[in-house]
């Protein structure tokens, strides 16, 4: 099952809708916290459907959701990005809206994914991401890096 949560009622039914354009179900259930939670059976959505939605979701919880915090027309207190796992279940990671607006207005809604999803594959991979200060100084290191 793939949960996306939401603060904003609106925003929540509009990815719904859109969850259903792209050929899938999709539920809108208020979450005991107080937030929209949208569930989605992963089964009922292709790979690309859900990369597809993965994005919509981005943009309208990242963008939408944080300008609306930002004038004061939610009253969200967390934020989070959805990643990934190697398992293939996803999970958020949560924030204060205070700090979502602050990397949002450095990094792009993808970018903050991608940092995100760096951050868990190393945790869940550490050996495969261990190495030295003087391997992480190497320019082959960096330009390894920038290509991923």
């Amino acid at each position: 099952m793939l949960d996306y949560l939401f603060f904003d009622e609106s925003l929540a039914q509009r990815f719904a809708g859109s969850i259903r354009e792209l050929g899938g179900s999709a539920v809108v259930e208020s979450t005991p916290e107080g937030g929209v939670q949208v569930r989605v059976p992963q089964a009922s959505l292709t790979d690309t459907a859900i990369e597809q939605a993965g994005e919509l979701y981005d943009e309208m919880f990242f963008i939408e959701q944080a300008e609306l915090v930002e004038v004061g027309a939610s009253e969200a207190d967390a934020c989070g990005v959805q990643i990934q796992l190697s398992t293939g279940e996803f999970t958020n990671v949560m924030m204060v809206p205070e700090q979502m607006n602050r990397l949002l207005s450095v990094f792009s809604p993808k970018e903050v994914q991608d940092l995100f999803a760096k951050v868990a594959d190393a945790v869940e991979n550490p050996q495969a991401h261990a190495c030295t200060v003087c391997h992480v100084m190497s320019e082959q290191f960096m330009a390894k890096m920038q290509s991923e």
